[in-house]
Formats: structure tokens, C-alpha cells, sequence
């Protein structure tokens, strides 16, 4: 039977007799002596095939080669001095083999070698095609891994501190109105009729708070049939809660401690808690959306006051007509971003474009503190105005100002699109 995961082998456990299970994820022959590196989903540990020490395993590592999965029993080692793998969380033991059982030996040539996988550029539809070599990567065994890390954790928040339940939803059901297309699936003892796999389990959460049962959870598969986008897949697992007799600031402190505890339990990572909060008006003030990523700065500015009695007609007529002016400040921008970039054609334009924006007005600010601009907006100002921008946005040599003028919702949408460009 196997005594423990490769992975979890360590210095306390020197001089025990273990068994292990696992892939060979390498194979080195250094002048008689065999090393194997053994892989299971916990880690790798290295394993010593000598003729002189271990003779019955001898023959057996001499035909091992990458990705055979084996059985191995020995004893465990403190490596040498010179050989020590401070990388290895177990690069202190080595195991000398005193058996060794081929359970499955690699028959033909790999699409491609699973231990090289993360150095090298493999095809994503190679990758899929042979998803279970895929998944022995290290990187995607650390993935999945992290992922039952986190569900678990939140099942344990949830149920041991917040008195929540687990309850499972129907998957088929009948369509409800939603946000996206319904999966449909033919009843067989039904002809004509069908079944909706559920993008969310939304009324049947509400049943459950009506029904008295206050505080409930799952871990729910979602099916949305939309077209893929960087956020968006036809089928995804999101964490569903619902809870009643709550106040907002109980929901926030619960949702903010259940982040916490994440980190904490998964990542070893304490975070500060409360979080900081942001309204939904200043959150569309400061960064124009309701999402912003508060990572970075690059605050927008409100200079409508400002422009509505400018004699730049596009921005006054757009205060005058019931629209707003904005400015995205960026440090370095001069440098950063060329004149191309900004006008019609540029990456940036169309960003603005496709936000609804007609253009896009920009003022770079030179190292004597001049503003230079192309167009009517410099000869359109006043000194005062001038300084008045500069002393609004915090500009400084080197800054570039992008304009945004129009209703709320464009300015908005325009200058959030071109805060995240190049993040």
C-alpha cells in the first residue's frame, strides 16, 4: 500500500521504508547510477537505482523512461551535501529503490514531453487533444489544486462561521427569463417539449429564503449560451449565496470576511479588512466604471466648470447640451504613447470610436511646463484656464491629457476603455 504522496516526503522521514505510486517525470543515468524524478499530484521526489546497493531494482530502472507510471519501494535518504534542491520541498530525502514495478510503460513516441511542457510552445489544441497529459503538468496540477483549495475554504467560512447551508439546485428546469440565450434539452416522454439548463439558480434560491431556510450556498454550474468573450464562457461554476433578515453592512462584512479567509487559508496572505469601499457615483467619477481596477491610479478628471465657457466649441457645446468633459491624465504619456496612436487610425482612437466617442482631443505637457496640442483647444484657453487643468489633473512634464467630451455614459465608457489600454 502507498505510505505517502511523493510530495510530502521530508528530512523527519529518514530511514523509513516507503512505498510510492507515481509518473516518472525524468530519468538520468550518471555512470552506472540511475536517478528517476517521481511525480504524483503532491510534488516530485528523487529516487537512486545503484548496482551496488540496489541491485534488485538495477534492471528495472534501467528500463524506465519519462512518463511510466511505477511503483516504488526503499528507503528514504538524506541527500548529500553537494546535492541538496533547495527548489524541492523534498530536495533534502532521496529514496534508494529496492523494488521497483513497471504498472504501465509508454508504448509509442509522446505529442510532447510532459516534464518540458511549461518551457516550451505547445500547440493549445495539441494540449486539448491530449487533455490527461495536459493535466500532469505542474502548472495545471497546481491549478486544479489551488481551485479545491479555494472551494474549500469557502465551504468552511460559510458553513462554520456564517451558518450557511449547502443545497443543490435542479439542472433541468423550465427556461426563466435571464440575461443570455437558455441551453435547451429535448424531453424524451415529452415530444415538442424541453428542458433549460439554468444560468443561475436565481428562483430556486428564493424559494429556498421563503421557505425559512435563511442561509443557503452552492457551488453552482451555470450554463449561458452567448458568444465568448474574455469574461464570459458558455459554462462556468460560480459561488450562489442567498441570505435573508441581513442588513447590507452584515452582507458586505460577510463577503468581505470570506475573501479574508481565502487568502489566509489558501495563500497565507492577510489581507485588511474592511475593504476599502467605493459608491457607485464615485466609482463612475473617479475611474467611469462600476468595476474599475484599483490597482493603478490614473484617476479621470471633471473639468466640465471648466470647459463650459471655453471658446472650444466641442467642449463647451457639449457642457451646454447636458454632457460632461472629462480628462484622463498619464504620466509618461509623451513618451509613451506617439501622435499615431491618437489620431484617426491609431489603436487608441478606435477604442474611443467604438465607445461611442467622435474623436479624441489630447494636450502633451512639455518640460517648460507649456501645454503643445494640435488643433483649437490651445488657442481656445486662457492662461488661467491653462493652469487651472494642470493644477486639476496634477500634471506634470511629460504628462499626456486625453480629452473626453460628450454625454455622461460615452465619457464614461470613452476614457475607462483607454485607461485599461496597455494594462
Amino acid at each position: 500500500m502507498r505510505t505517502y504522496y511523493c510530495g510530502e516526503l521530508r528530512s523527519e522521514h529518514i530511514g523509513e521504508t516507503v512505498t510510492l505510486y507515481g509518473w516518472v517525470d525524468r530519468r538520468r543515468d550518471h555512470g552506472g547510477v540511475i536517478f528517476l524524478d517521481l511525480r504524483d499530484r503532491s510534488g516530485i521526489v528523487q529516487i537512486v537505482s545503484d548496482p551496488q546497493r540496489t541491485p534488485d531494482s538495477y534492471h528495472g530502472a534501467e528500463a524506465l523512461r519519462n512518463e511510466y507510471v511505477v511503483k516504488i519501494t526503499g528507503r528514504v535518504t538524506s541527500r548529500p551535501e553537494d546535492s541538496l534542491n533547495p527548489k524541492l520541498p523534498t530536495g533534502e530525502v532521496e529514496i534508494y529503490a529496492d523494488e521497483i514495478e513497471l504498472l504501465n510503460a509508454v508504448r509509442k513516441q509522446l505529442p510532447f514531453q510532459v516534464s518540458t511542457a511549461d518551457n516550451e510552445s505547445v500547440r493549445e489544441d495539441l494540449r486539448l487533444k491530449y487533455r490527461y497529459l495536459d493535466l500532469r503538468r505542474d502548472r495545471m496540477s497546481r491549478n486544479l489544486q489551488l481551485r479545491h483549495q479555494v472551494v474549500k475554504a469557502m465551504r468552511r467560512h460559510l458553513e462554520d462561521v456564517g451558518g450557511f447551508i449547502e443545497i443543490e439546485t435542479p439542472i433541468l428546469t423550465r427556461s426563466t427569463p435571464e440575461g443570455a440565450r437558455d441551453y435547451l434539452v429535448p424531453s424524451r416522454v415529452n415530444l415538442g417539449e424541453w428542458y433549460a439548463l439554468p444560468q443561475s439558480p436565481q428562483l430556486f434560491k428564493q424559494l429556498l429564503m421563503v421557505s425559512g431556510l435563511d442561509r443557503y450556498y452552492q457551488i453552482a454550474r451555470c450554463f449561458r449560451d452567448e458568444d465568448l468573450r474574455a469574461d464570459r464562457q458558455p459554462e462556468f461554476t460560480q459561488l450562489d449565496m442567498e441570505m435573508s433578515f441581513m442588513s447590507l453592512e452584515e452582507i458586505l462584512e460577510l463577503n468581505e470576511g470570506l475573501v479574508c479567509n481565502i487568502f489566509q487559508s489558501v495563500k497565507g496572505v492577510e489581507l485588511p479588512c474592511p475593504f476599502p469601499r467605493l459608491t457607485y457615483a464615485e466609482a463612475m467619477d473617479r475611474y467611469g466604471s462600476d468595476k474599475p481596477d484599483t490597482r493603478f491610479g490614473l484617476e479621470l478628471v471633471d473639468v466640465s466648470d471648466l470647459m463650459k465657457a471655453s471658446g472650444f466649441k466641442v467642449f463647451s457645446g457639449a457642457v451646454a447640451a447636458g454632457g460632461i468633459v472629462k480628462i484622463l491624465p498619464i504620466p509618461g504619456g509623451n513618451d509613451a504613447i506617439s501622435n499615431v496612436r491618437i489620431k484617426p487610425g491609431g489603436d487608441l482612437f478606435k477604442e474611443a470610436s467604438e465607445a461611442g466617442a467622435k474623436g479624441l482631443a489630447y494636450i502633451r505637457v512639455r518640460e517648460n511646463g507649456e501645454i503643445d496640442t494640435i488643433g483649437a483647444i490651445k488657442d481656445n484657453l486662457t492662461e488661467a484656464q491653462k493652469q487651472e487643468l494642470l493644477d486639476r489633473t496634477g500634471a506634470q512634464p511629460g504628462h499626456l491629457l486625453l480629452f473626453a467630451a460628450a454625454d455622461v455614459t460615452t465619457v464614461n465608457k470613452t476614457l475607462d476603455r483607454l485607461r485599461l489600454c496597455d494594462r
